[in-house]
């Protein structure tokens, strides 16, 4: 089957997947995504193993029990934000959030130079796109699907939340453009970056990670924007702000781009050690270290 043939098919089921649930109460459609979740990617181990064996490397101490606990709370996650960012009502979402360092956010905008927003796939990152779009000028830097149907129907979504969507490959010029123009700019710092990386520690282990954040931010001299979505066992959303990174005094060469990568890295593990089930472990972020770039 052809490669475009089968993206349409894909797509035609998830259409119709979602409307026959848009017909359907919330809480009954948030309730059998959650389900769906941990329930069936635990019956196919979708990337179980994957998840386990990375857990284990990173939190050596931790039970096989414990481990387990971690990933079933994190696939529970991954269907409550899977609801969340397809059925759910924005308005009553964001009374759902509290800020945190918000003054941080606002200071660094005032700057005037437009903000790198530097993230990580954590809590409900997309739901924390849109909170900060309802106040802000805000574009995201995403990888293209491999689906395009399905990255379109998404990416108009973000759209008419008011946030644009900034195609990862060739971004670096839109990027600049939308940082004059005084825009957020969010990148998502915590994947494998491979070569096109530089080799940092994350989660106490070897990691290619991107440099993007950093070279743009030296090269611009905008501020960078340490944020994070916290789910809370409440229900409610936790946005943090962190105390802005300054590019100031870094240079453009490549000692000191890993130094303020690691900065930045430094912020998002942070988090991770602390939240551990709400993070992606499904994805290889260890894969590439031994082809990132070093000192």
């Amino acid at each position: 089957m052809k490669k475009a043939t089968k993206s349409k098919i894909e797509f035609f089921f998830f259409k119709l997947f979602i409307n026959i649930f848009k017909l359907v109460p919330y809480k009954l459609t948030r309730s059998f995504l959650v389900n769906l979740f941990v329930f069936g990617t635990n019956l196919f181990d979708i990337r179980n193993s994957l998840a386990k064996k990375q857990l284990e490397m990173v939190f050596p101490e931790k039970t096989e029990k414990e481990i387990k606990k971690i990933i079933k709370k994190m696939y529970y996650h991954m269907g409550l934000t899977t609801a969340e960012s397809y059925f759910g009502n924005k308005d009553k979402l964001f009374k759902t959030c509290k800020i945190e360092g918000w003054d941080n956010m606002k200071n660094a905008v005032k700057d005037g130079k437009g903000v790198i927003l530097a993230t990580g796939h954590f809590g409900n990152w997309e739901l924390a796109g849109k909170y900060i779009a309802s106040h802000f000028d805000m574009a995201v830097v995403g990888k293209r699907q491999r689906n395009r149907y399905f990255d379109d129907y998404t990416n108009a979504l973000r759209l008419k939340d008011k946030v644009i969507v900034i195609t990862k490959k060739n971004a670096l010029r839109p990027i600049l453009k939308m940082l004059s123009e005084g825009y957020i700019v969010s990148l998502l710092m915590d994947q494998n970056a491979g070569k096109n990386g530089v080799l940092t520690d994350f989660l106490g282990h070897e990691a290619s990670t991107f440099v993007g954040a950093a070279k743009i931010a030296i090269k611009t001299g905008c501020p960078i924007a340490p944020a994070y979505a916290i789910r809370k066992d409440d229900g409610t959303h936790l946005f943090i702000c962190e105390e802005i990174i300054s590019p100031e005094g870094f240079k453009n060469n490549l000692e000191d781009i890993t130094k303020l990568t690691e900065i930045i890295s430094k912020r998002i593990e942070k988090y991770i050690y602390q939240y551990p089930h709400l993070w992606f472990w499904v994805h290889k972020r260890w894969k590439g270290s031994k082809k990132a770039r070093k000192i």
